[in-house]
């Protein structure tokens, strides 16, 4: 039998605190030696769009095994009225490789990405950290505002916000007022998420850096989840040469598709032996945050590690509270 279960499904099943602890797990498994995550397969011409294929298997107690397929058609809004992005999530049975939940992969990938610049900030934002500045008032903005939210345990008081799209963002402040109950500050400008803010998360679908390094101020941290091709980024090198801390979701996985960090290294700015897995800090075996006064940096690309623990968490509570349509193959 084969669970299956749709994106309301999911909704149901899963929160933000929940997808943070198992985010975080997956991570720490990773530095133990526990998991596996191959380089994602990415699938273009002659398609008009982006197909990646994204595998992974994470032990210990988890016992987790997993392959997300995520498409980008930059073109469906307008031709097919779908969305740009598109996911979809098998989980197998560990011990006999049997594939037993196909589930809606799209609001997994959004949470499990809030959830990890929820775990940056657990480990490295300042812990007193009040303000957010996020670029963007997108999909994916709104999870990272929430994984922010539960990073600091509930502590964020408010969250100033750019985007281009002015209705976007007055949206995004309605929606996250009632959500969250923090203030929302639409800022006119990028630099004014600049001025007095605690974290800054960069969300968007820029190619070129958001912001000069010049600009940023002691203690921040910035967490940047967009760009992930080697020749783009949204960090500019003086950023990444100013910070005190680099760290990565995974570094193998930046240092194969993180222009952020890949530019800079080219320039010979910074070194790879300068970028450590946020796992290593996880799991006390390398120092985050000395002080308050530190810039520190999380770029995440994404790994399959995140959907096969966030995916395995929704499929057995789904089991467990019977939810979702069972079929027989």
């Amino acid at each position: 039998m084969v669970r299956i279960l749709t994106k309301q499904n999911v909704a149901q099943l899963l929160n933000m605190q929940d997808a943070i602890k198992y985010v975080e797990e997956a991570y720490k498994q990773l530095t133990l030696g526990n998991a596996l995550v191959p380089q994602r397969i990415a699938i273009t011409d002659p398609a008009p769009g982006l197909t990646l294929v994204m595998p992974g298997i994470i032990g210990g107690e988890m016992n987790a095994l997993a392959t997300k397929i995520v498409s980008v058609y930059k073109k469906n809004p307008e031709k097919y009225n779908m969305p740009t992005v598109l996911a979809k999530i098998m989980v197998q049975d560990i011990n006999t490789g049997d594939i037993v939940g196909i589930m809606d992969g799209s609001l997994i990938t959004a949470m499990r990405t809030g959830a990890a610049t929820g775990v940056s900030v657990k480990y490295l934002a300042r812990k007193n950290s009040k303000v957010l500045g996020i670029y963007s008032a997108g999909v994916q903005a709104r999870k990272q505002v929430s994984g922010v939210y539960w990073g600091l345990n509930g502590n964020l008081e408010k969250c100033i916000v750019y985007d281009l799209n002015k209705a976007s963002a007055e949206e995004f402040r309605k929606e996250l007022q009632k959500e969250l109950g923090i203030e929302i500050q639409i800022a006119k400008s990028g630099n004014e998420l600049l001025k007095s803010v605690d974290i800054i998360v960069a969300a968007t679908t820029s190619i070129v850096p958001l912001f000069s390094g010049d600009d940023i101020e002691p203690g921040v941290h910035i967490s940047s989840i967009g760009a992930h091709a080697p020749e783009a980024r949204e960090l500019d090198s003086k950023t990444i040469q100013k910070a005190n801390l680099l760290t990565a979701g995974l570094k193998e996985a930046c240092l194969a598709e993180a222009g952020d960090y890949i530019i800079p290294i080219n320039e010979g700015l910074i070194k790879k032996d300068d970028i450590i897995s946020i796992g290593e800090i996880i799991t006390g075996k390398k120092q985050g945050r000395i002080s308050d006064q530190d810039i520190t940096i999380f770029k995440s690309v994404g790994i399959s590690a995140q959907d096969v623990a966030v995916a395995k968490l929704v499929y057995d509570r789904a089991t467990l509270e019977e939810i979702g349509q069972d079929i027989a193959f």
